[in-house]
C-alpha cells in the first residue's frame, strides 16, 4: 500500500495499494547499500522517485548513480543521459501533486499526477542488489472528457474496455445520475455485482482511524499532541517525542509498512500488537519526527494501537461501538470474518488469488500488518453512510467534522484485485464512487478517474 497526495489545482489525497513492494528497508538515507531483500529494494526505487524533487539534482544524481542504477544499466548509458533522464524525472516529481504506482508488462511504473501527466517506467534486476535495469519517461495524453447529457453511456463504454466488473456512483448537486453495477461478482458462480456488493477497500480504515482518534480526543480521552513515549512508555529516545499529529500528517518518520522480509505475506502475514509494538520500537526512522514528510501506513497502525490502548476496547470492536453500528454499516467489517454475508455477496478480486475463492473472509484474520490502515471489505453504501455519519454532527464536533468536508479523492486498492476510487466535493453534494474487482488489471480505475474528476470539478 502506498499514500501520495495530489494538489494542481485542489488538495486532494490519493491512496494506493500495492503489496507487491510493501517491505521495510527501501527507504534507507543515501550511503546506505542497497537492502538485499527484493522488494525492499524496489520500493526504496519507487520512493526515490515519488520523492526525486525534494532533494537537489546533484544529490538524485549521485544517490541513483551509487545505489540505485544497475551496473549493466550504467554501461549502456551515458552520465549525461542518466543525468538529463533524472533532470526531467525531477521535475516532473515537482509538478505532481499525485502518486500511483503499479506494475505493467514486468516493469514497475510510477505515474505523476499534475497540470500534465508523466509515467516513469523502471525495470528492476532479479538478483541483488536489485539495481535498476532500464528507467524511462513519457508524458501521458488525458483521457477524453466525459459529459454530463451523455455520462451513463460514457461509463458503459469505459467500464466495458478490458470488461471491468464492479460498481460506478456518481451524483451532481446531490442528484444521482448513475447507480450501476457491472460484470460479475462470482464469475464461476454466475453471480453478478449490485450495488450492495462487498468489495476490499484497500486503505480506506485510514479514514476510520483518524475517526476514532479525533473521537477520543473529543472525549478528552487523549489530545494531538500526545506523543508515542506517553502511550508506549518504553518508546526509545529517537521516536518517543514523536506525536500523534505527525503520525497522522505524514511527518513521523515511521517507514511506509511494517512487514518484514520474514512474512510470508506483505498484507496478510499473521502478526500481533505485541509483535507490530516491537517493531515499532525497532525500526530505523526515515528521519527524525517533524523533520521530513512521507506518508507512512505503519504511522495509522501505531495509531489504531493506541486507540485500543486509550479505550480499553479492541480497535475493531471501538470502530463497530461508535461508528458503524450507529451509521447502519451492516456490511462492512475487518478479514477473516463474514459480518452474516453469504458468500454471493462479496466481490472475487482479480488479482493475486489467496483462498477459494478470492474474498475477504478467506483472507485469515485481519494482521497488524495492515491494522488501522487496511485489512477491511465494504460496499457502497456503508462508505456513504460513514461519511454521512461523521459529518451529520451526532459523533464529532465541527472543528473535526471539517476533516472529513474537504475536497479530496482517494484511490486504495491490493494486489488482490480490488480498487476503489472517490470523489467528493466540500459540501459532498458532487460525488463520485468507482469499484473494481476485475477488468484491466492494476491501474484498470485510472481511465476513470481523472475524467471524474473533471467533470465534477467543473460542475
Amino acid at each position: 500500500m502506498m499514500r501520495a497526495s495530489i494538489s494542481a489545482p485542489l488538495c486532494l489525497a490519493i491512496l494506493i495499494a500495492s503489496s507487491a513492494a510493501a517491505q521495510p528497508g527501501g527507504n534507507a538515507p543515501a550511503g546506505i547499500a542497497s537492502p538485499a531483500n527484493s522488494e525492499a529494494a524496489t520500493e526504496g526505487h519507487l520512493v526515490a522517485i515519488e520523492t526525486a524533487a525534494q532533494r537537489s539534482l546533484d544529490t538524485l544524481v549521485a544517490e541513483f548513480e551509487d545505489r540505485r542504477f544497475a551496473p549493466g544499466y550504467r554501461a549502456a548509458t551515458t552520465p549525461a543521459e542518466r543525468r538529463a533522464l533524472l533532470t526531467r524525472i525531477r521535475d516532473a516529481a515537482a509538478q505532481a501533486g499525485g502518486v500511483d504506482i503499479g506494475e505493467s508488462d514486468g516493469v514497475f511504473v510510477v505515474t505523476l499526477e499534475g497540470p500534465a501527466t508523466f509515467e516513469v517506467r523502471l525495470g528492476v534486476a532479479d538478483h541483488a542488489p536489485f539495481g535498476i535495469t532500464s528507467l524511462a519517461i513519457a508524458e501521458i495524453a488525458p483521457p477524453a472528457p466525459l459529459n454530463r447529457a451523455t455520462l451513463e453511456a460514457d461509463i458503459d463504454a469505459l467500464m466495458a474496455e478490458g470488461d471491468r466488473s464492479g460498481v460506478v456512483y456518481v451524483a451532481i448537486d446531490g442528484e444521482p445520475i448513475v447507480q450501476k453495477a457491472y460484470g460479475m461478482a462470482h464469475p464461476a458462480l454466475g453471480i453478478a455485482n449490485r450495488l450492495d456488493t462487498v468489495f476490499g477497500v484497500g486503505s480506506r480504515p485510514i479514514d476510520f482511524t483518524v475517526a476514532a482518534i479525533y473521537l477520543l480526543e473529543q472525549r478528552g480521552q487523549l489530545g494531538l499532541d500526545d506523543t508515542l513515549g506517553d502511550h508506549l512508555p518504553d518508546a526509545p529516545a529517537d521516536r518517543a517525542s514523536m506525536t500523534l499529529r505527525q503520525m497522522m500528517t505524514g511527518q513521523s518518520g515511521l517507514p511506509d509498512f511494517p512487514a518484514a522480509a520474514t512474512d510470508w505475506d506483505a498484507d496478510l502475514g499473521w502478526i500481533d500488537r505485541t509483535e507490530f509494538e516491537r517493531r515499532t520500537m525497532a525500526v530505523p526512522l526515515l528521519f527524525a519526527p517533524g523533520e521530513g514528510e512521507a506518508h507512512s501506513h505503519w504511522a495509522f497502525g501505531v495509531l489504531a494501537a493506541i486507540v485500543e490502548r486509550v479505550s480499553g476496547q479492541g480497535y475493531y470492536e471501538f470502530l463497530r461501538e461508535n461508528f458503524f453500528d450507529p451509521a447502519g454499516m451492516e456490511r462492512t467489517g475487518n478479514y477473516g470474518e463474514s459480518r452474516g454475508l453469504a458468500l454471493a455477496d462479496f466481490a472475487v478480486g482479480g488479482g493475486n488469488r489467496i483462498g477459494l475463492p478470492n474474498i475477504p473472509p478467506n483472507w485469515g484474520p485481519t494482521s497488524w500488518l495492515v491494522m488501522g490502515s487496511g485489512g477491511m471489505f465494504s460496499t457502497l453504501g456503508d462508505l456513504q453512510r460513514f461519511y454521512a455519519y461523521v459529518t451529520s454532527g451526532d459523533v464529532l464536533e465541527p472543528r473535526y467534522v471539517a476533516h472529513f468536508l474537504g475536497t479530496s479523492a482517494q484511490l486504495d486498492g491490493s494486489d488482490r484485485g480490488f480498487e476503489l476510487f472517490s470523489f467528493a466535493d466540500e459540501e459532498r453534494s458532487d460525488q463520485a464512487y468507482v469499484f473494481l474487482n476485475s477488468g484491466g488489471g492494476p491501474g484498470a480505475i485510472r481511465p476513470l478517474m481523472r475524467p471524474l474528476m473533471t467533470l465534477l470539478r467543473e460542475n
